[in-house]
């Protein structure tokens, strides 16, 4: 999948954002735009053409809690509903455009209905009586083009692999589970973990790795940081990652005291495993602006050669809509997959894995681990959900060097070591609606929150 920035609009006072207007905003501010009313739009012209186009948008919502808790965001081209989201915090959001609806007319005319406008004046003793929805920074619009070999591997939005009541799936631990992910993927333990390279958000999965007996190098294994500091760190390659002088060491906790390094420029916030006592704050500054600089230099390799699989979990709900521009953000660099992983739903348990878009899969964990204790994470449910993934971008992507076979044991190995032959199995392989069962392809017939209540200032209009 190619992904191309057509367009880029700035709705700063000193922006470009007029050419594009239409009914519905207020006068540009410094930094941004407000959508105003019920309804705003933008007009484009005829766009090129395109596998299907995707449309970004950074936001800010104008909340006041508890009266106003969020806005709700229904995005339209030409009358068509192409994505729906209601947000509560400041946001990147993403929105497909099928190239169907981009080749109708010579300009196409995108609706954002935001019917929870609401006046300041309602809030805060200032004299605007204007109806605000949300304050409209920059958006982009992307051209997405597959490749023949993607168009070929394609798989359907919708196919689902998880695990059939006939596996007996659920009560899989240890040694069995292990041997059920090695007989499903061909993979050893270490093999399967080292497949995935975590984009960060907590610890969880690179003490997963860890678990598993895998001990990668990457730049986000331990890190926090919000999500729009990451597409902006992907966006620019991490540009200027590692000055000495973004580097803040900081002795954290209760009994044994950690350094735990706070970087300014993108915002991460990671462990660094060093104790007080250990090593003085300089040398800590020392060593981590070369790691860091050593670490993004491979990260934006691993981004390049496209051979893993990047996992994004966040222990709140985020939407599709949400997600869409971190996989745009690392598809600039070549035919990546994501693995973003939710909590298990009613209709989607634990363990299965859900096409969404191409290179785009969604996995669903029982459980994850507490926000103070990463330790106390679901092993077996991350096994699950990372072997699953392993045979979906296998099929998708058959040349991708994670799909290298665990060596041969012509023995069966060892149950509880998880070095098993095997090859991929269709075990749990389910078909959305439209799809041939049998042949799914083709057809049947605290501080580190804060980003989420940051506010835009009002300013009152004369």
């Amino acid at each position: 999948m190619a992904v191309e920035c057509d367009l880029t609009i700035s709705f700063a006072a000193t922006g470009n954002s007029l050419a594009y207007l239409g009914g519905g905003w207020a006068r540009a501010e410094d930094t941004f735009t407000w959508c105003v009313g019920a309804e705003s739009h933008l007009v484009f012209p005829r766009l090129a053409e395109a596998d299907e186009y995707v449309l970004m948008l950074d936001v800010v919502p104008f909340v006041h809690a508890p009266e106003l808790p969020g806005q709700r965001l229904i995005v339209s081209v030409d009358d068509n509903v192409v994505g729906s989201s209601e947000i509560s915090r400041p946001t990147l959001l993403g929105y497909r455009i099928p190239a169907s609806l981009t080749r109708r007319a010579d300009r196409m005319v995108v609706t954002l209905q935001h019917p929870d406008a609401a006046c300041p004046q309602d809030f805060f003793d200032i004299a605007d009586d204007r109806s605000l929805a949300f304050a409209v920074s920059g958006a982009k619009l992307l051209r997405i083009a597959y490749t023949t070999a993607a168009r070929h591997g394609r798989l359907p939005t919708g196919l689902m692999l998880g695990a059939s009541q006939a596996s007996n799936f659920g009560v899989h631990t240890g040694g069995e589970l292990a041997q059920w992910a090695t007989s499903r993927t061909g993979l050893t333990l270490p093999q399967i973990a080292l497949a995935f390279e975590s984009l960060g958000e907590n610890c969880e999965f690179g003490l997963f790795q860890r678990r598993c007996d895998a001990e990668p190098l990457g730049l986000l294994r331990f890190s926090s940081t919000f999500m729009r500091n990451l597409i902006r760190g992907i966006d620019s390659g991490f540009a200027g990652l590692g000055e000495i002088d973004d580097i803040d060491p900081r002795l954290e906790g209760e009994s044994r005291k950690e350094y735990m390094i706070h970087e300014r420029k993108f915002g991460l916030v990671y462990h660094s495993f060093v104790y007080e006592g250990q090593r003085s704050v300089w040398l800590m500054r020392e060593q981590e602006s070369a790691r860091l600089r050593f670490l993004r230099r491979k990260f934006i390799e691993e981004l390049e050669a496209a051979d893993k699989i990047f996992v994004y979990q966040f222990g709140s709900a985020v939407s599709e809509e949400e997600i869409l521009p971190l996989h745009m953000a690392l598809n600039r660099y070549g035919e990546a997959t994501l693995l973003w992983v939710v909590q298990a739903e009613r209709d989607r348990p634990a363990g299965m894995v859900e096409v969404v878009m191409p290179g785009l899969l969604k996995g669903y964990i029982d459980r994850f681990a507490p926000e103070k204790n990463a330790h106390d994470l679901s092993f077996d449910g991350w096994l699950r959900v990372c072997a699953n993934a392993c045979v979906l971008a296998r099929l998708q992507r058959p040349a991708s060097k994670f799909d290298d076979p665990a060596p041969d044991m012509s023995t069966g190995g060892d149950p509880g070591s998880g070095v098993l032959t095997g090859g991929v199995s269709n075990e749990g392989v389910g078909a959305p609606n439209g799809l041939n069962p049998d042949d799914p392809m083709s057809p049947a017939d605290n501080d580190d929150r804060r980003e989420q209540s940051m506010t835009v200032p009002i300013s009152v209009q004369p």
